[in-house]
């Protein structure tokens, strides 16, 4: 599947792309057994009868299904990809608010390059993609599509958005009424806000086939200046207070973290979501292969 926007930098490299969705196919390809209510999902990109889109040739395709058309006018082998039975809508949520923006925001960097390695993994077999980006309100939608031709828009739309600096709080609840009950959800966010979004999460759940949760945490962030005095700031909230930054303070910080994590795993196993706290500092394609691996268990 050719992109034709990705820069570098933020979004990773078309071979990054390519790479991760051979191997996150074979986890994303088996759709959950649907709630109940729900409609049987349309289509996805397997072996069937009816052509659905191209993408490039890689390692193990079957030559019987290269478009030797397309391979001629583009200068490189290209499939052809068929409509199979198992494929479903996915929204995935970006957390947008200022908390995502702290430092020189290198959590929403992460986040961005994980949204966009799972739109290009879900496309690729054949489902469709919507992107939510969230603060106070939704800020951006990118509404479902599929194929090829949807994954730049998604791309533009992650490039040009920007977690606002201040002010701009996590509200998960404002993508709540986007979902109807048949599809799956990942949230991407550090889930900085009032009860650690708990309770947001809990209403996604009840309308999801299957709802996966992306926590994504920088440790750099929790380094403090010091010695002495600092004033600390939520840029969410604009409360400050003062404090000595020192060594048990920055321990006691990253404690809280830490707890904050647990928290969410202990909930999100006992609400049948799947979960992942992401050190930043470790490749989102691990990161993002494991939690797939996991999610099959939920």
């Amino acid at each position: 599947m050719a992109t034709g926007v990705l820069t570098t930098g933020t979004m990773p490299t078309q071979a990054e792309l390519r790479s991760f969705a051979r191997v996150a196919s074979h986890l994303l390809a088996e759709h959950p057994t649907p709630a109940l209510g729900a409609r049987t999902v349309k289509r996805r990109a397997g072996v069937g009868l009816q052509h659905l889109d191209h993408r490039d040739y890689a390692p193990g395709d079957e030559v019987r299904h290269i478009d030797w058309r397309q391979t001629a006018r583009l200068q490189r082998p290209i499939v052809r990809q068929f409509e199979a039975e198992t494929s479903g809508d996915w929204f995935l949520m970006l957390d947008a608010s200022s908390s995502m923006a702290v430092g020189d925001g290198a959590k929403w960097r992460a986040a961005v390059r994980a949204a966009t390695a799972m739109s290009y993994a879900l496309l690729e077999i054949g489902h469709r993609v919507a992107v939510i980006a969230f603060a106070s309100d939704v800020v951006d939608e990118v509404a479902p599509g599929r194929g090829a031709r949807h994954f730049p828009g998604i791309v533009r739309s992650l490039q040009r958005l920007q977690p606002a600096r201040t002010g701009a709080r996590s509200n998960l609840a404002a993508c709540v009424r986007r979902l109807a009950g048949t599809a799956s959800a990942l949230v991407i966010s550090d889930f900085l806000g009032p009860s650690d979004l708990r309770p947001d999460l809990s209403a996604l759940r009840q309308r999801c086939v299957l709802l996966h949760a992306l926590q994504v945490h920088d440790p750099l962030a929790l380094r403090l200046p010091g010695p002495g005095p600092i004033e600390l700031q939520d840029v969410e909230t604009g409360e400050s207070l003062t404090s000595d930054a020192d060594a048990v303070a920055e321990a006691g910080a990253r404690a809280a973290m830490a707890d904050h994590a647990l928290r969410l795993r202990r909930f999100s196993s006992r609400s049948g979501i799947a979960f992942t706290s992401w050190d930043i500092a470790l490749p989102w394609q691990l990161v993002l292969l494991d939690h797939l691996v996991r999610a099959r268990a939920v």
